[in-house]
């Protein structure tokens, strides 16, 4: 596929000029009224922009401004009829971000050559920005499930709590931790553990909201934040994700393994916390009491509204008010993406 170069000149001769020369190698839309030059470029996908300096009605320096503002990697090419030896515009042209500039009368075979160089140089940029974003996606992310890692979390978990505490808005925490997960280490070896580790992870992701932020926070141990959900609708959450978990069938050495996690829950509303640290310690507490209670359950802080398994291994019967269980299977629900 050939280069689409935009070329604008306000004198037709020489757009028709360098559009004979360019056009065997490279697919060129021709501009020779500059004040359509800029609709022209926002209608169609360009890999690089010629453009005399001196037109009417809009001048070559801004063309280059309003590219770079576009996208930084395209390249553009000045062109003037200036005299050689007013370095000027020249310095000015390449400081405000053009690739070159080109003296004209330009030669088809100068122009072909600075056209190339600009290209090879947009996908070396091109590269470095992949690579960068890379970089920036694998220092962000735990390696084994993909979520968010710690440090990751808690810079984007700082700024959702300076906006919730702003504007008076709603966001909770859960903290998930893998009932007795040193047992499948011990039995299965941490090859499994891991396997389990990632199962969670994407368990995780595919039963709550895109805009959740869900992290891998260590060991066994996963910490969520829910934007604008309150207590009742992060409690349905909690309790979705506490039982798909417990419905899980993981298989090692083909024997079929069912394991459970507890969850505990803290609410920022009306400034009842300081902190984003201050409410994942409250949700941390509330877990401790999760584990103290028998595992397999949600509980928050400081409430004291608690969501039992079924499973007959624990005998505490389930406490949910009425004001909480009446919304948890309705539009709550629905709201978390059931």
């Amino acid at each position: 596929m050939k280069p689409n170069i935009l070329l604008i000149d306000d004198d037709a001769h020489v757009v028709d000029m360098l559009v004979m020369g360019l056009k065997p190698e490279f697919e060129v839309v021709p501009v020779s009224q500059p004040e359509k030059a800029l609709q022209v470029f926002q209608s169609a996908d360009f890999d690089l922009v010629i453009s005399d300096i001196k037109m009417p009605e809009l001048s070559g320096f801004e063309i280059l401004r309003a590219v770079k503002t576009a996208n930084p990697l395209i390249e553009v090419i000045l062109l003037t009829g200036e005299l050689p030896d007013k370095a000027k515009p020249a310095v000015s042209a390449l400081k405000r971000g053009a690739y070159d500039y080109l003296i004209k009368p330009v030669k088809i075979q100068d122009l072909k050559s600075a056209i190339h160089k600009a290209l090879a140089q947009q996908r070396r940029n091109l590269e470095d920005k992949r690579n960068l974003q890379e970089l920036i996606r694998l220092a962000n992310t735990d390696t084994l499930t993909g979520l968010s890692n710690r440090r990751h979390f808690e810079s984007q978990l700082k700024l959702e709590f300076e906006r919730s505490y702003r504007y008076q808005r709603y966001l909770s925490c859960l903290i998930l931790d893998i009932d007795e997960f040193s047992k499948i280490n011990d039995a299965y070896g941490h090859r499994y553990g891991d396997l389990v580790l990632q199962r969670v992870g994407s368990l995780i992701s595919s039963h709550l909201r895109s805009s959740d932020f869900k992290c891998r926070y260590g060991g066994e141990e996963f910490v969520l934040a829910l934007p604008e959900a309150n207590e009742t609708a992060a409690l349905a959450a909690g309790e979705k994700l506490r039982s798909i978990f417990a419905k899980e069938s993981f298989c090692f050495e083909d024997t079929p393994l069912h394991l459970t996690a507890c969850l505990g829950l803290a609410t920022y509303w009306k400034r009842n916390f300081e902190s984003a640290e201050e409410m994942i310690h409250a949700a941390d507490l509330a877990l401790m009491r999760a584990k103290r209670d028998g595992r397999n359950c949600v509980r928050i802080h400081p409430s004291e509204v608690l969501i039992k398994s079924p499973n007959p291994l624990f005998s505490e019967m389930s406490r949910i008010p009425a004001e909480v269980s009446s919304n948890i299977p309705g539009e709550v629900s629905a709201e978390l993406g059931n």
